[in-house]
């Protein structure tokens, strides 16, 4: 600790010494292009000092304080000369810069700063003169609204919402659809049943800003249709910076609640995230050839065959559960509460420049779901005015999560000169979560004819990322070039995830049947391992005529186990007065599970040793499984500029997909997806004036399954839902897009758009509601074509129009309407048909929501610091799995329940936020906001005639949080 107080102590006193001066600094862009001009002049004749833009079109200078007189200049362009630029000691002014060709008017404009809007070349270059469709978010504008992550300033972008806090869906259509990407380089997920990484561990302090493409291009991967989403870090700061946050909350449902659960494994890093192996197996749970002999060990040891060493390793083996059997601590959790730490600086070296990054960040939450319902439902062909819906499995009662989150991220940038930028990036982040799920008040009808149902659920989950990465770009005379190279290390631990369920008789005793599972211990971990390496290539043919090429791989291999360790109780002696049955300990789990009632616990005076409680392996080969993504990549494409008003750009990727997944199994079916896409594009645009344009855009994209989906295993849903099948036999999908937007930008601020999108799918995969088993399961598979059509309406605007006094606040709406359809198979259509004649034959895409609405509404006063937001999203039901059969679909929505568990509403609630923040003197200041004003509860709901059944149903809760910064730039 002290070091790092000296190192913070150091970083201040450098920078008293540099806040006597302030820092100019900007980007230069070609108005024509909206690209940066590499190599541009900036040069203050007053005091004979200058600079050049770097490869990103940036420039940078440190000046005392005082008003200054800035000439920009670049070959065949204007020069601009800036007037009254105001610089303040300590401070750094952005002042980008939009250059015209001298072949438009005059060979040089004058303007003075205090007119120059400084958004204008920002707005140009990421969206008015982007090729394809985008929208995107910048740094200013997350600063001026207070997100403090990537995840959270996300909620701005038209079509976007945010799963969960942290996974990114665009336009409705599920994460499948939608990528993440940092740098230009996908980022990885360590939760195998996603396939896009969570940005909320990317804190907003280290990006320049997050675009989000629409419509494809070759250059971009080929594996998305909804949106790719791109966060861009910031590489060489533009001077020594050094920004300190912290954060409290309250949540009105878990903060201060008795109710909240913890698992009594403790240990000196759990604050951390890690478990230190209090959770481990005990060694000879992992020895194979032990485990072979141990069945035989029950029959040897009431036979008095093993020598007393023997008993003595097998006592310690099945003890080794006794010390983290089924019994919670009741705790009181306190305020959630984070800190971030970020600092970077810039250094002159030689000609060129050199620059880091460093980034920690901590984050310690509770969560608790006081009124936790969790209930499954399987159908049948009814009778005349039965109901088909019938009760399977339902459970109400609480869950408690104890959530960590930690990272630290580092980045050395080196500018040998304006030509050449080469960035090294580590990045580690870990994430651990315990949680203890108990339901306390359940019923059982698919295995009990009667009685109250019991379960618990105790887990440890941890789940680390290490990310590698290398790249450059390079300026040649005429050619560009970018590449990169990452090495990621991911992986999740799951050590002793504990499962009991026992139905409890009408006088309250608790008792096991065969009808269900004896309880387990569950033992999971996987290990990912992934290469990158990127390179893309530009050239300019002629004028009018771009070429730009490039080639992509990426290799993830995957290795997941599962280890299950069942208690058993067929050997043991009731009558044996050392023994406590479970029916006697009547829910004393601590009593049962005890060391002195497992194991070797007695004899029965004729020199037969009598067993206590025992545990055999229940390990499933198919369970445990390998599996490898290969994707290789090459594209092509041309960029036309026919006239100053008319833009095109036309080519294709090819991906060849190599995906392999092998079970433990002996003679187990392999996941294997072997196939070559060519994906082409053609995206146009006309620019009807320098604030209008039409854009055009059609291509073919795809989405493939992840290692998970491929897996041909059940994963025993440890919840209380329906198991989750993979399936070896699933292919990608196959997606044909259309793309029409018509923007406007009134001003660099405000921009008034209307899109139209189609997308046809082809072998679209779905998770599926499978009731016609025994077991009931959930099962991944590929469904019939399908289509959806969407129009999306953006609006932004400052309302200094309406009158002087709302000169401070802005506007911005977006809306999203989606109508999507996916076939029904003639089979499925004609058992639905015999329930109800008028049925439609096709039902709306996975996870697709009908209608999204985003809402912003920002306040910011410059003058008195004070600056604040609400912001509001509703997004209508999403199909989340088909149901089979008699069984309807499963749908997701934010909503409200009733005093009886039953919807209040068929209209889903909207998720409102507020956020005030007033900035003091010194770089400090402090921000109230309040999330999820309405009190919303993610309920996932089945409709039968009318009637509401409950699947899913849990309330966050409402959360006052209060943010301190401490912003030294």
């Amino acid at each position: 600790m002290k070091y790092l107080l000296t190192i913070l102590l150091f970083l201040l006193m450098s920078a008293q010494g540099l806040a006597q001066r302030g820092t100019v600094t900007g980007v230069v862009v070609d108005k024509e292009t909206g690209e940066e001009l590499i190599g541009a002049n900036v040069f203050i004749r007053s005091i004979s000092q200058g600079a050049a833009t770097d490869i990103s079109g940036r420039y940078n200078l440190r000046l005392e304080p005082g008003v200054y007189t800035l000439e920009f200049s670049f070959i065949t362009f204007q020069k601009q000369i800036v007037e009254d630029v105001e610089v303040e000691a300590g401070k750094v002014l952005q002042l980008d810069i939009v250059l015209v060709p001298d072949n438009e008017a005059l060979d040089e404009v004058i303007i003075s700063a205090r007119r120059l809007d400084n958004n204008e070349a920002s707005l140009l270059r990421l969206q008015q003169k982007s090729l394809p469709v985008q929208d995107g978010i910048s740094s200013e504008e997350m600063s001026r609204a207070g997100f403090s992550n990537s995840a959270e300033s996300m909620r701005q972008v038209t079509g976007a919402s945010v799963e969960g806090g942290k996974f990114i869906v665009m336009r409705g259509l599920g994460d499948r659809y939608s990528i993440s990407s940092m740098d230009g380089v996908v980022l990885p997920t360590t939760n195998p049943y996603r396939n896009s990484a969570g940005l909320d561990l990317i804190p907003s302090s280290t990006v320049d800003n997050i675009v989000v493409k629409k419509t494809f291009s070759p250059d971009l991967p080929g594996n998305f249709s909804g949106g790719a989403v791109d966060v861009t870090t910031k590489s060489l700061p533009d001077r020594l910076y050094f920004k300190l946050s912290s954060t409290v909350s309250y949540n009105d449902q878990t903060t201060f609640n008795n109710n909240f659960m913890g698992d009594p494994i403790k240990n000196s890093l759990s604050r951390l995230g890690y478990d230190d192996g209090s959770r481990a197996r005990e060694s000879l749970w992992s020895d194979s050839d032990y485990l072979k002999k141990l069945n035989n060990y029950i029959i040897q040891i009431q036979n008095n065959m093993l020598s007393p060493s023997e008993i003595e390793s097998f006592n310690s083996t099945m003890r080794s559960f006794s010390n983290r059997a089924f019994t919670v601590s009741n705790e009181t959790p306190g305020l959630n509460h984070s800190l971030n730490v970020m600092v970077g600086n810039r250094y002159a070296l030689g000609s060129g420049n050199l620059g880091f990054n460093l980034g920690v960040n901590y984050s310690k939450s509770f969560v608790q779901y006081d009124e936790r319902e969790i209930n499954n439902f399987t159908a049948r062909i009814p009778e005349e005015g039965a109901s088909r819906m019938q009760a399977f499995q339902l459970n109400s009662g609480s869950e408690s999560s104890d959530q960590v989150d930690s990272g630290l991220m580092g980045a050395v940038t080196y500018q040998p000169g304006s030509n050449h930028e080469f960035t090294y990036t580590s990045i580690y982040n870990n994430s651990a979560s315990e949680s203890v799920l108990d339901m306390r008040d359940g019923y059982y009808p698919g295995a009990l004819s009667s009685g109250t149902y019991n379960n618990r659920v105790i887990s440890f989950v941890q789940r680390e990322l290490f990310n590698n990465q290398l790249k450059g770009r390079h300026h040649f005379d005429g050619f560009d070039v970018k590449w990169s190279a990452n090495y990621i290390e991911s992986s999740q631990y799951e050590p002793d995830t504990r499962f009991i369920g026992a139905p409890v008789d009408n006088s309250g005793q608790y008792f096991f049947v065969r009808e269900v599972p004896l309880p387990f211990h569950f033992f999971r971990d996987l290990d990912d391992t992934q290469y990158n390496l990127k390179l893309d290539g530009e050239t300019n043919i002629s004028r009018w005529f771009k070429l730009k090429t490039g080639a992509f791989y990426t290799r993830k291999d995957r290795d997941f186990n599962e280890f299950r360790y069942q208690l058993e109780n067929n050997g043991t002696d009731p009558d044996f007065d050392g023994f406590i049955s479970f029916r006697e300990a009547s829910g004393n789990y601590e009593g049962y599970f005890s060391p002195e009632n497992t194991g070797v616990i007695g004899n029965d005076g004729n020199g037969n040793n009598l067993l206590g409680i025992t545990y055999r392996d229940q390990t499933r080969p198919q369970n445990s499984y390998t599996g490898f993504e290969q994707v290789s990549a090459f594209y092509l494409m041309g960029i036309f500029d026919f006239t100053d008003n008319f833009k095109a750009f036309a080519g294709a990727r090819v991906e060849k997909t190599d995906f392999n997944v092998q079970s433990s199994a002996v003679n187990a079916q392999k996941g294997e997806i072997d196939v070559t896409d060519v994906l082409p594009s053609l995206n146009v645009i006309y620019s009807l004036n320098e604030k209008t344009n039409i854009r055009l855009s059609a291509s073919q994209t795809l989405a493939r399954p992840n290692i998970r989906e491929l897996a041909p295993f059940a994963s025993f849903d440890l919840l209380g839902g329906f198991p989750i099948v993979g399936n070896p036999e699933i292919t990608r999908t196959n997606v044909t897009n259309l793309d029409f937007r018509y923007e406007i930008f009134p001003k660099s601020t405000e921009l008034v758009a209307i899109s139209a999108f189609y997308k046809d799918f082809k072998n679209p995969i779905v998770m599926e509601l499978d009731v016609a088993s025994d077991q009931p399961q959930y099962q991944y598979i590929n469904t019939n074509s399908g289509r959806l059509f969407g129009v999306e309406l953006e609006f932004r605007k400052g309302l200094g129009f309406i009158s002087s006094r709302f000169d401070n606040f802005k506007f911005s709406t977006n809306f999203t309407y989606i109508n999507s359809r996916v076939d029904l198979s003639d089979n499925e259509l004609e058992t639905r048909r015999r329930l109800d004649p008028s049925i439609k034959a096709f039902r709306s895409f996975p996870s697709q929501s009908p209608y999204i609405v985003n809402f912003m509404l920002n306040y910011e006063n410059q003058e008195t610091g004070w600056d604040g937001n609400i912001y509001a999203n509703v997004f209508g039901p999403r199909l989340t799995a088909n149901g089979a059969g008699a069984a309807p679909d499963i749908f997701e929505m934010y909503g409200k329940l009733d005093g009886n568990g039953q919807l209040q509403s068929e209209r889903p609630v909207p998720d409102l936020n507020i956020k005030v923040r007033k900035t003091f003197v010194n770089g400090l200041s402090a921000a109230l906001s309040v999330s999820n004003i309405l009190d919303f509860s993610i309920i996932q709901y089945q409709e039968d005639n009318g009637e509401y059944f409950i699947n899913s149903a849990l309330n966050p809760g409402r959360t006052v949080s209060l943010s301190f910064t401490y912003d030294l730039n």
